[in-house]
């Protein structure tokens, strides 16, 4: 549920997201929950239920869990083939291709802090 809300949360109603948040993030209970909305503990659990749902939905028509999935993995092969071939390049070969995975970097994360450890 965490990663599908990461992915489209905000596709979610405002009342969705308040009681996924309050139920995953914040661990409330569904009773403390429906007190503090004023809501049967039932209809939290159907929110709940219908917002899952939705977030899976939105999961299997848009695949941005699954492509980001490929792209850790793309990432991870990516950095452990050059650990192997880094020493095999000059100097300003090193460089250039560690500026090339940082731009990389920036670019699949958003990150544009500190450094890949190329």
């Amino acid at each position: 549920m965490g990663d599908l809300y990461d992915f489209y949360g905000a596709l979610l109603t405002v009342r969705q997201r308040q009681i996924i948040e309050m139920y995953h993030l914040e661990d409330w209970s569904l009773s403390e929950i429906a007190e503090s909305l004023e809501i049967s503990r039932q209809a939290v659990h159907d929110q709940l239920r219908r917002a899952g749902e939705q977030l899976e939905q939105y999961e299997s028509a848009l695949q941005l869990r699954a492509a980001a999935k490929g792209q850790r993995e793309a990432w991870s092969h990516l950095m452990s083939v050059w650990a192997h071939v880094k020493l095999e390049l000059t100097s300003s070969s090193q460089d250039a291709m560690a500026e090339a995975l940082q731009l990389l970097f920036q670019k699949l994360t958003g990150f544009t802090g500190g450094d890949v450890d190329a």
